[in-house]
């Protein structure tokens, strides 16, 4: 069952660009082919994937489903989504929401601002570790010291090989950063060369943050004082997510 949940988030990611063949899947995960074809196979015949003209498996109905009555819970579809709107449209730069997944997180949407030159760092459906970039930076803030450390530990092997140079010395300092920051993860061409985002989580009314907003710009757009006016912006519409009033 794990595999198989493991298949259906890697498929999930490579939506927005076509899917992924049964050789890709392997490829990516490192299982043999037969038993890559198996857990597919049981997958699309759950509808939670489908297969298209060319043999390229993406995400079916019932991942759709699933996800809708998930919403209630996470919040995601509506207001976190209308916040991005408003950030995009105020910022005039590209904003986002982003969702953690155990030891990764998803952007699930993304908001163009009116900036001529936009920043291209994060796609919908691209996964990531937490540590990279803003939000997953964001997310480890908003945890206590011990357990970031040990995400961070767990995620070292996957950052080193696709994410230098990141490292799980420099993550930390990053995170160590934005918790003085009261939350506010900014990450500096750590991910795409020219780009800076900027990131909080949204605090949950039980538990860890599962929802973070974020904005990314060229790196000319975010002198000190443009970067404070983002961070209020991003506080106030966290602030309104979880249901908290700032005081002018």
């Amino acid at each position: 069952m794990r595999r198989a949940l493991d298949l259906l988030s890697l498929i999930a990611a490579w939506e927005r660009r076509g899917g992924l063949s049964v050789a890709a899947v392997a490829e990516e995960t490192g299982l043999a082919k037969s038993t890559t074809h198996r857990l597919l196979s049981e997958l699309l015949q759950a509808g939670y994937l489908e297969q298209g003209p060319d043999r390229r498996y993406r995400i079916g109905p019932e991942a759709y489903v699933v996800g809708v009555a998930a919403e209630p819970r996470y919040g995601v579809q509506q207001q976190s989504l209308a916040a991005a709107t408003r950030l995009a449209a105020v910022s005039e730069d590209v904003a986002f929401v982003s969702i953690r997944r155990r030891h990764h997180h998803v952007c699930v949407y993304r908001e163009e601002g009116r900036w001529p030159i936009r920043s291209h760092v994060l796609q919908v459906g691209d996964r990531l570790p937490l540590g990279v970039g803003a939000a997953g930076l964001a997310f480890l803030a908003a945890m206590e010291p011990d357990e970031a450390a040990a995400i961070v530990e767990a995620n070292e092997t996957e950052i080193e090989q696709g994410y230098r140079p990141l490292s799980a010395s420099v993550i930390l300092e990053l995170v160590a950063d934005a918790r003085a920051r009261g939350g506010v993860a900014i990450n500096r061409g750590m991910v795409v060369d020219d780009s800076v985002g900027i990131s909080m989580a949204v605090p949950a009314r039980a538990g860890q943050p599962v929802v973070a907003l974020g904005i990314a710009t060229i790196a000319s757009r975010m002198e000190a004082e443009r970067e404070k006016w983002l961070e209020s912006l991003l506080r106030r519409e966290t602030d309104h997510l979880a249901g908290r009033k700032r005081s002018r």
